[in-house]
């Protein structure tokens, strides 16, 4: 089996904005919600979300529920749930934190979109105040004081009242009892005194209204971000599984009993080649046959699959970004112009962010996407900051 793409194309894109890290979910009615970064790599920069009903041909209806959705999940029902990134200590309740959530249905956009707090506990994480976000040049905009007064029950918050924590989610999924499992990281109350992520392992019973921490799944000082950005999915065999970011390397772990129990993670590794899948923003899918997909970043964009679906069977690399660098040369884009793939060095602001979007479309066919930031499309193009979609098949 191996990867056959078609070529990239360009669904979005601004002269004169920034369009950063998209992520895309298959929504319950079949449409494509696309979520896109308006602002610089930094705290605080809203997303807002697109819709296809033509599996990424055309996008419609600009829509942002809440101010920076983190993730989002879509019930059997057509509701869609969306949350927001960053969650407050909650004055009233101890190892409380609320955050914004919105339930809408996409196919619907004239419907009334319910909108209310949501409540994350998280006895293992500590609180951090925001002053020390705004020390590294990051500062919240209007539509989060509404929710820092809330939390804080002052009528004017100051950031040395705001205290941030409870977990950046970074994928949710469903169980057979329709309750929730959600992953998300932050800093370990244990260790106060480093600046290392662990993961942590939530559930919802009451669809998405309130998460209660269920385990710490993985926490390595030693690690060079600890353990952060996690994919999720539950196996035919009904184990979960999950790929992390580390700050270096991909490492993977399982569940055996609904997350209450995690094993060690170790590094994700191929079975037909010596590439080391690393480093940002891991997303995995599977295939109606239990095969996995699984697209990774930083530097550069790729795209692996396990025909036996069990995790344990990594194979098959196709390079999305010189897949991408071809293109452009095939476009007559020259070739001090092309992206550059050095996104580790720090000028990804002239590149890409290298996060890509998963969406499996059919039999055995996917989507992915990709930020792309001062970007040459052919020889007479001006560059734009937009976002690249390829359409894969598994042969």
């Amino acid at each position: 089996m191996k990867f056959v793409a078609e070529r990239p194309v360009t669904i979005h894109s601004v002269r004169y904005d920034t369009r950063w890290f998209p992520f895309v979910f298959k929504h319950t009615d079949g449409s494509l919600l696309m979520y896109i970064e308006c602002g610089y790599d930094a705290h605080f920069s809203p997303f807002f979300r697109l819709r296809s009903t033509d599996y990424g041909k055309t996008w419609e209806n600009p829509v942002a529920n809440v101010p920076r959705v983190c993730t989002a999940h879509s019930f059997k029902d057509g509701t869609l749930f969306e949350m927001d990134t960053y969650a407050v200590q909650y004055a009233e309740e101890k190892d409380a934190y609320l955050t914004y959530g919105a339930w809408s249905d996409p196919g619907k956009p004239n419907d009334t979109v319910k909108k209310d707090f949501v409540k994350i506990y998280a006895p293992s994480f500590r609180p951090v105040n925001l002053e020390t976000y705004q020390r590294h040049g990051a500062y919240p905009t209007y539509p989060w004081w509404d929710l820092f007064n809330f939390a804080t029950g002052k009528k004017q918050a100051r950031a040395s009242d705001v205290f941030l924590g409870g977990a950046y989610f970074t994928c949710i999924i469903e169980l057979e009892d329709e309750s929730l499992i959600g992953l998300g990281y932050w800093y370990p109350k244990k260790d106060p005194d480093c600046w290392k992520y662990a993961l942590g392992c939530f559930e919802s019973k009451d669809r998405g209204k309130t998460w209660t921490e269920k385990s710490v799944v993985a926490y390595d000082p030693n690690l060079p971000e600890g353990y952060d950005e996690a994919t999720c999915l539950q196996l035919k065999d009904k184990r979960l599984y999950t790929v992390i970011r580390t700050g270096n390397y991909l490492y993977h772990t399982y569940s055996h009993d609904r997350g209450l129990t995690w094993e060690k993670p170790v590094q994700l590794k191929l079975i037909d080649s010596n590439i080391q899948p690393r480093m940002v923003w891991p997303v995995c899918r599977m295939l109606d046959d239990g095969t996995l997909v699984l697209v990774y970043g930083r530097p550069g964009k790729h795209i692996i699959f396990d025909p036996s679906g069990t995790a344990t069977q990594w194979q098959g690399h196709f390079d999305l970004q010189a897949w991408e660098l071809e293109t452009q040369r095939i476009m007559g884009v020259p070739e001090n112009l092309r992206i550059r793939g050095d996104t580790n060095k720090c000028i990804r602001y002239w590149d890409s962010g290298d996060y890509l979007g998963l969406v499996v479309t059919g039999k055995n066919e996917m989507l992915v996407f990709y930020d792309v930031q001062n970007f040459v499309e052919h020889w007479n193009a001006y560059p734009v900051s937009g976002v690249r979609m390829v359409k894969l098949r598994l042969e």
